[in-house]
């Protein structure tokens, strides 16, 4: 099987009394409802719109007497049942964003799902701490989810999928009145496979790096104009000086000492005794705090570093819950013949969903199931860890400025008290008190060498962060230029695709337009929400538009049966392939051109749906059909029955 692929395997629409009104299983390939006009063929195709996820709300009568739908699907392998309800308005219409439950599972387990593995309820919008439906299918389907101005839902790529009567014959996508040509791409290179997410995320990132560059050059600008001397900016020069000052105070200090050793009596004053002590119980508290915060710093470091190593192991957990969720889809489930305690013979049963050890219930999708839900276990303990880690960095960060500066403020402190240690002053010694005078004055000078080291220290730091800046910047300009290459040469190869494929559908068209059936060139503007041969303003019949835009959108679906890359989920719907008053023979020649060409696909890889009044006797009687011949006698919905 492809991957991005989604294959419906069973609908089933339950009336508000609980009664089944429809239940039908479809097929790999090729699955084709037909019946009379008006017998209820659109109201399927509404159904599927509606249980995949979309925003559909003009229900007919009928349908509205319906209180739910529920689809058990495929998604890239994994058996899922999804399940929404039609939630009435005042209006009168049902309500578009309702939320959607997931079972993790097949329609029958559903019914009695076991306690380890409920239904969950997403709801439309994803939020910080819950994520949409959209999101879970998202991921389920290995499509990315995109972060920004554009909103991408499950309903916007239903958009292109879906091929449904109302939306106007010009009009690409399924038709909204609130339309942008940015959703519009979006949705196109999500589905075309070139969407990277890495170059929306780094073109964000490039513009912070250059606003961060920008803002430190500024600055370094402005700090340059206070230094006359361009030396002082140097960290290493001041520092220089600092250490001669530091020089000259400890010879001042012995001066001042050997003065005093000639006094013949020796003894502190009361006052001096005084300033040291205060000084003494001034150091007391700072080194207090000092060893209080290296005691913090200590603490957190070593809980960054265990939710590294946490981090590290979630990781490595995900990684290897990814490759036994891959390996398990692979292999399938493995025979066992022997116990692997005591090499004996295992003793078979009949039971297919029995376990050969254990002897447990358990079901094909039951490893899986379980390790997606590890998964997302996993991914949500990751968030909250990185949130904790950024957290106690950030804080760490704080800590380790406060920690520098009290520690300077207690080193010179210690200078002082050491220096009022050896400060015996003898009576009226005057050359002492200009000793001490002079001290002082280096003690000032120091401190403003002190001042201007953090400014040379932050300008050397800003130049750093430049520097940082600027390579930062120039490998980011280098990636997205790089991504964006490779990017433009996926979508050379998938417009190649899509035009052999449309080309195909148009040159063999019924001879009803000239231009198709000479076509030489075809076109698809996404932006501009239109298909096109050579001109964008060629007019046509309503009935060949519709032809176009069909071509075009199975142009798409079997372009992504060429194309690996593709994220096109290998999956299309239509209803009615006669729609705008194509004429039957038209019809049914777009019919056979299609199943010819998918004839040459496997028919695992891909599903189409669609519904239609002009079926051949040869169609009729053929392994596509599923269902009833509908009429107006005997409707899609078994409402009353």
């Amino acid at each position: 099987m492809m991957h991005n692929s989604l294959i419906i395997k069973r609908m089933v629409i339950k009336t508000a009394e609980g009664k089944t009104a429809y239940d039908q299983f479809f097929k790999n390939g090729v699955n084709i409802i037909r019946g009379d006009n008006s017998s209820g063929k659109s109201t399927i195709t509404h159904f599927i719109f509606y249980g995949l996820g979309g925003e559909f709300v003009d229900f007919v009568p009928e349908a509205k007497e319906c209180s739910e739908v529920q689809l058990e699907v495929e998604l890239n392998g994994l058996t899922v049942s999804l399940k929404r309800y039609l939630e009435i308005d005042d209006e009168s219409k049902v309500r578009k964003n309702a939320p959607m439950y997931v079972f993790l599972g097949n329609y029958t387990e559903s019914v009695n799902p076991p306690e380890n593995n409920p239904w969950k309820r997403y709801g439309y919008k994803s939020s910080s701490k819950r994520i949409s439906f959209s999101n879970l299918l998202f991921d389920f389907l290995d499509i990315p989810i995109v972060k920004g101005e554009s909103n991408i839902t499950m309903h916007q790529l239903l958009r292109l999928l879906y091929i449904d009567q109302n939306s106007p014959t010009a009009s690409l996508f399924y038709y909204e009145n609130f339309d942008t040509q940015l959703t519009r791409e979006t949705v196109s290179e999500i589905l075309l496979g070139v969407y990277d997410e890495d170059i929306y995320t780094k073109k964000r990132e490039l513009i912070e790096t250059q606003n961060n560059l920008d803002d430190t050059k500024a600055e370094i600008k402005s700090i340059k104009k206070f230094f006359s001397d361009h030396q002082l900016l140097i960290p290493a020069n001041i520092l220089q000086i600092i250490e001669n000052k530091e020089i000259e105070i400890s010879i001042t200090v012995q001066e001042i000492s050997l003065l005093r050793e000639e006094e013949k009596k020796i003894r502190f004053t009361k006052n001096v005794k005084l300033r040291y002590e205060e000084l003494h119980n001034e150091s007391i508290l700072l080194r207090k705090s000092v060893l209080g915060l290296k005691d913090k710093i200590d603490l957190l470091e070593a809980s960054i570093e265990e939710s590294e190593f946490f981090i590290e192991t979630l990781n490595e957990k995900l990684d290897s819950i990814k490759v036994s969720i891959k390996t398990r889809e692979y292999l399938g489930e493995l025979d066992l013949a022997f116990c692997p305690e005591c090499l004996s013979s295992i003793k078979t049963n009949n039971s297919k969903n029995q376990c050969k050890l254990c002897k447990e219930d358990v079901t094909d999708q039951f490893g899986i199931i379980q390790a997606r839900k590890i998964e997302q276990e996993i991914k949500f303990q990751l968030k909250e860890s990185n949130a904790i880690l950024k957290v106690d960095r950030n804080h760490l960060d704080t800590i380790l400025g406060e920690y520098e500066t009290k520690y300077n403020t207690l080193r010179d402190l210690q200078k002082k008290v050491n220096l009022v240690l050896n400060d015996v002053k003898s009576v009226n010694s005057e050359t002492i008190d200009k000793l001490r005078e002079k001290k002082g004055f280096i003690e000032g000078e120091i401190l403003q060498f002190r001042t201007l080291l953090e400014n040379a220290e932050q300008y050397q730091s800003l130049i750093e962060s430049e520097i940082k800046y600027a390579k930062l910047v120039a490998l980011l300009k280098s990636d997205i230029r790089n991504r964006e290459i490779r990017q433009k040469n996926q979508k050379t190869k998938i417009k190649k695709s899509v035009k052999e494929q449309g080309l195909y559908l148009l040159n063999n068209d019924f001879e009803r337009q000239d231009e198709f059936k000479e076509a030489r060139d075809f076109h698809i503007d996404f932006s501009n929400n239109i298909a096109f041969l050579d001109s964008k303003h060629a007019k046509y019949s309503a009935s060949s538009n519709f032809y176009l835009k069909v071509t075009a959108r199975f142009a798409l679906f079997l372009a992504s049966l060429e194309v690996e890359s593709m994220r096109f989920p290998r999956f299309i719907f239509a209803d009615n392939m006669e729609d705008k008053g194509i004429e039957e023979a038209r019809a049914q020649n777009l019919q056979k051109l299609l199943i010819t060409k998918l004839e040459d696909y496997k028919q695992n890889d891909f599903q189409v749906i669609y519904t239609t009044s002009y079926i051949t006797e040869e169609l009729n009687n053929s392994e596509y059909v599923i269902g009833e011949y509908y009429t107006k006698k005997n409707r899609s919905l078994k409402i009353n029955v």
